[in-house]
């Protein structure tokens, strides 16, 4: 079986406190992985708005199968700068690598501004999320 993780790159430039990073960390493991799911909306005839449904459906052995089934490995990369944020995002949906992009929208931190945070990628294969991330530092 091959190693399967999950990687969460950060921006080191935007000087965010730890609880702020670790929220937005949160943020972007949680939609990373929903790139797996299949998303149904309902309309509602009522008011107030209709149903969602999230769904997935995997094999044992696939790559989703063996993180969810394993120990959920996780590892915390930095960059030093949207740019380069954005540009790994590029290169992962190039190499279809499920990613998803964070961007706040200012409430708490950064004075109002919508900015973006950090990357989730993956669950994959750690082997090929390393071809993209491999020269990244440890947060």
């Amino acid at each position: 079986m091959e190693q399967v993780k999950q990687v969460i790159v950060m921006r080191s430039d935007l000087g965010m406190r730890k609880g702020k990073m670790i929220a937005q960390g949160a943020h972007a493991s949680m939609g990373a992985l929903l790139r797996f799911f299949d998303i149904t909306k309902t309309p509602s005839v009522e008011e107030g708005g209709g149903i969602t449904s999230y769904s997935v459906s995997f094999q044992e052995d696939s790559v989703l199968g063996q993180w969810l089934g394993g120990v959920f490995t996780k590892i915390c990369l930095r960059v030093d700068s949207e740019e380069e944020l954005l540009s790994l995002e590029a290169k992962c949906q190039e190499a279809g690598i499920p990613c998803a992009l964070i961007v706040d929208s200012g409430l708490t931190e950064f004075h109002g501004h919508r900015t973006v945070t950090c990357l989730g990628i993956g669950p994959w294969n750690s082997a090929e999320i390393d071809k993209v991330t491999g020269d990244l530092k440890l947060f």
